[in-house]
């Protein structure tokens, strides 16, 4: 080992040393998304399901239509997997932005006479709709999340918890509408390049998921908290470290660029530069930190899949 040691710099030794333990670092990786399934997504489904049994068999229960609007979320959200199993980067954001926009619906006419009043008005349109406006439900809805149990929500303040439910569904908009970014998708998928889009709509459903679980937590008046919140964080962690490394390489970002025709849209692209890198940057860094300490970040895992 000191020969070895004496022969070799200092980088090399990490390379040799993530190379030696590369296969138990994908050993816990597989044991860390295990548990993140079995103690995040599959309590959250469970008690998604309780929840709905409850509500259902509560004749009491004041707006049917909430309900019926929340179950058609949560079916909608388990197509947007399968889609996203298949790598359907397009259509998984578009039945998305339709789950997103039914959990929106069923908590504000559940929350506000005037938004049920408009809801079930059929001959309402958009010169007369005044609260089921899509602007409107999205910023009435901050203060539902404000009820919410749980913390996502809490360090945000109202404006910024207004732009972050703009962009999100802004940005699922756009895969919606024949835009320039369907264009985009569809020539990634050609060289098999959708990995990073893939983690990045896994997040997103994920979050629409835990909404409608805290949603109906809400209705149900359930006080106790039976998802621990280190998984959660876990989950997300161990998402990012399946971006590929080589997915996420500078000429990678520069076909993007040309797709979208970056020079052109500059001001579009700058204004959204932060949001659009913060993924990117993350698996890197991630990737690169194992890379410098596998040992550190193996002892991690084993400690945290305990």
């Amino acid at each position: 080992m000191k020969k070895i040691q004496s022969e070799l710099t200092e980088d090399q030794i990490r390379q040799l040393i993530y190379l030696l333990q590369k296969d138990k670092l994908v050993e816990l990786k597989e044991l860390a998304r295990k548990k993140c399934k079995i103690k995040f997504v599959l309590v959250m489904r469970r008690y998604i399901n309780k929840f709905f049994t409850k509500l259902e068999n509560n004749k009491q229960f004041k707006r049917p239509e909430t309900i019926n609007l929340l179950n058609q979320t949560r079916k909608t959200l388990k197509n947007v997997h399968k889609f996203i199993n298949s790598k359907e980067v397009v259509d998984a954001n578009s039945l998305l932005r339709s789950a997103f926009e039914n959990l929106i619906m069923s908590m504000m006419i559940y929350e506000n006479t005037s938004t049920y009043k408009e809801f079930i008005n059929l001959s309402i349109d958009d010169k007369t709709r005044q609260y089921t406006k899509p602007q409107k439900l999205r910023n009435d809805f901050r203060k539902v999340l404000r009820k919410l149990d749980g913390e996502l929500f809490t360090d945000m303040n109202s404006r910024d918890l207004k732009d972050f439910l703009d962009e999100f569904y802004d940005k699922m908009c756009l895969f919606t509408h024949s835009t320039i970014i369907v264009n985009a998708m569809i020539e990634i998928e050609k060289d098999d390049d959708l990995d990073i889009y893939v983690v990045a709509l896994k997040q997103n459903a994920y979050f629409v998921e835990m909404i409608l679980y805290l949603c109906l937590k809400y209705l149900c008046e359930f006080k106790k908290d039976p998802i621990d919140i280190t998984y959660l964080l876990l989950g997300w962690y161990v998402l990012i470290s399946d971006v590929p490394k080589e997915k996420i390489a500078p000429e990678k970002m520069e076909k993007l660029n040309k797709l979208l025709y970056a020079d052109f849209n500059k001001e579009y692209l700058d204004k959204n530069k932060e949001n659009v890198d913060f993924l990117t940057e993350e698996a890197k860094k991630l990737q690169e930190d194992i890379q410098r300490n596998p040992t550190g970040f193996i002892e991690l895992l084993t400690m945290l899949v305990k």
